[in-house]
């Protein structure tokens, strides 16, 4: 079996030390050629297997963003938009494979990265789910068989300590149900409705917003007319879902063309 190299920004975070226990349980396929954090962070220096409740591995979390471009295949990024921009362009000097789970970034940085990947393969999504992956999919087919004559409403729940609304992952799935029906999501996207807004447009699809706890993640794309009402549901309960799935995606990316994939396209592809 092949063994690739990952480096992992953000050791310290939510995701970065469940993507850092991972790869130390599979240590036959993932060596973890270095992870960092911020210099004013209280986790600096470390030792990363200690830090995710694992035996020492004697390496230790960095703040020398440089580490993260050498001796690595992959970098894989769960961090903020401005980091994850500097990221990507240091991977396109360095020649390197990127998978990126980042949420919150604008139409602008997603044009920038797609300019990179004519360069290095880069793999992004805002969702690393196998199981949303195939929601957004069922999300397309069941827009195009019902027709314009349903109303589509996306709600969707996560902790308290999520910073950006509606979710990547809600945005996901709503650009589904737009794309299916030849619509960008920017022109029929309704987010906010409080006080007398009037009549639901046709056209629109609706984004609910709830926080709270430390719901990890719930998705409910709801398609209603008269008389009926359909629901597809997905609830992550584990945020190991998500580090899989980019573990699994970055395999694939190390030895990819360069192109700016989805995680759709790596499952297509045998990742």
């Amino acid at each position: 079996m092949k063994k690739i190299s990952v480096t992992i920004p953000g050791g310290n975070g939510r995701m970065g030390k469940t993507l850092l226990s991972l790869i130390i349980e599979n240590e036959k396929k993932y060596n973890l050629a270095s992870s960092t954090c911020l210099p004013d962070e209280n986790e600096v220096g470390f030792d990363i297997g200690l830090l995710v409740g694992k035996s020492k591995i004697s390496k230790e979390l960095e703040t020398d963003s440089s580490s993260l471009f050498q001796n690595s295949d992959v970098l894989i990024d769960f961090t903020v938009p401005e980091a994850t921009m500097f990221h990507a362009k240091k991977c396109y000097e360095n020649n390197m494979s990127m998978v990126i789970g980042t949420t919150g970034l604008s139409e602008s940085q997603e044009e920038e990265l797609s300019i990179l990947s004519k360069k290095i393969p880069i793999v992004y999504s805002a969702n690393f789910s196998i199981g949303v992956t195939l929601l957004s999919s069922l999300v397309s087919n069941s827009t195009k068989m019902l027709g314009s004559e349903w109303d589509i409403e996306i709600l969707e729940m996560h902790h308290k300590h999520k910073i950006d609304a509606p979710s990547g992952t809600a945005l996901l799935l709503g650009k589904s149900a737009a794309k299916a029906r030849g619509q960008e999501l920017s022109d029929v996207k309704s987010v906010s409705r409080d006080g007398i807004v009037g009549k639901r447009k046709d056209s629109e699809i609706g984004f609910a917003v709830l926080r709270g706890g430390d719901v990890v993640g719930e998705h409910t794309v709801l398609f209603s007319h008269q008389g009926e009402r359909i629901e597809l549901v997905h609830k992550a309960t584990d945020r190991s879902i998500f580090a899989s799935g980019a573990l699994r995606a970055s395999y694939w990316a190390a030895s990819a063309d360069p192109g700016f994939y989805s995680l759709s396209d790596v499952l297509k592809n045998g990742g």
